[in-house]
């Protein structure tokens, strides 16, 4: 009688901790798959398409930037009408006479190009590549992080030498809680406009700058 008794409370204490790892699971699976679906499903904000540009050089870089901040001037008065104070304050952010924008399009989650220092006479560049959930909701950050990353470098580089740095938001990032970010998909989207942009800084910069490419997270991928 003991026994069965011990037995049965046994059974009893398995059966609810098997009850609470299903349940644990099912939160875990509720969060990864539901809650990007329902990001997904965040209605689109307005901005116009990016500006028309022939590829840039060191002659016509000033031209690109200020191309790039009036598009980026325009999308936060179109995200202010669409009542989206958040990405209307971001696009403002950028717009801003001292940035400097090789290419912006504030349509979707938001790409963003930004040079920090003299790209056209830099000895060393260095392009910072975000991990997940990296947007244009959330480049302020990104911009912080390439803005420290300048300023160590100018104090560090030996005497004489010139540096910039490439924030390049240039590819849909995954979010850090879903399914997208455990494939390499988001990153083989990204990789030939990644070529493509260190082609133009070749073209800008010349052959002589030595480019590293500094990856975080997702974006080692």
């Amino acid at each position: 009688m003991g026994l069965a008794l011990k037995y049965r409370r046994s059974g009893g204490t398995r059966r609810r901790s098997g009850r609470r790892r299903r349940a644990a699971l099912a939160v875990l699976v509720t969060v990864a798959v539901v809650f990007p679906l329902s990001a997904a499903g965040r209605p689109e904000i307005p901005a116009p398409p990016p500006a028309s540009l022939t590829r840039p050089d060191a002659s016509t870089l000033g031209e690109a930037y200020a191309a790039n901040r009036a598009n980026a001037a325009e999308a936060a008065r179109m995200a202010e009408a669409h009542h989206d104070r958040d990405r209307a304050a971001a696009d403002r952010y950028l717009a801003s006479p001292a940035r400097q924008l090789l290419r912006f399009d504030g349509r979707g989650s938001g790409r963003v190009t930004e040079v920090l220092g003299d790209l056209a006479r830099a000895d060393r560049v260095a392009v910072l590549v975000p991990g997940s959930d990296t947007s244009l909701d959330t480049y302020g950050r990104f911009h912080a992080a390439a803005a420290a990353l300048h300023e160590r470098l100018a104090r560090q580089a030996p005497a004489g030498t010139r540096t910039a740095v490439v924030a390049w938001l240039g590819y849909e990032t995954p979010g850090t809680v879903s399914t997208t970010v455990t494939t390499t998909g988001r990153a083989e989207q990204a990789a030939p406009h990644l070529r493509a942009l260190v082609a133009d800084l070749r073209a800008i910069a010349g052959p002589g700058p030595r480019i590293s490419l500094l990856c975080h997270s997702y974006g080692s991928v």
